[in-house]
């Protein structure tokens, strides 16, 4: 999967990234999060990515930063999500 940055360069997508950004927004926000918890969040954010994404597989950061904000409601993780939109402006 590929994705289009705010600049308008166009990067492979890196799992990698979102898991330091959502360690960083949890550790800012002092949540409990274990490596379990976050693979999971990874993993369900990538799934629904590919799901949305099924036919071109590009996406942009504007759709990753929603999908990354729906995932961490849905999963209950309210304060890591406040932190998570501080770290991202």
């Amino acid at each position: 999967m590929k994705i289009i940055k705010k600049d308008g360069r166009i990067e492979i997508f890196d799992r990698n990234k979102i898991k330091t950004s959502i360690e960083n927004a949890a550790s800012d926000s002092e949540s409990m999060l274990n490596e379990s918890d976050l693979n999971i969040i990874i993993s369900d954010i990538t799934k629904m990515l590919e799901k949305t994404r099924k036919d071109s597989l590009i996406t942009s950061s504007y759709e990753v930063i929603g999908v990354i904000f729906n995932i961490l409601k849905a999963n209950g993780f309210s304060k890591l999500l406040k932190s998570y939109i501080e770290f991202d402006k």
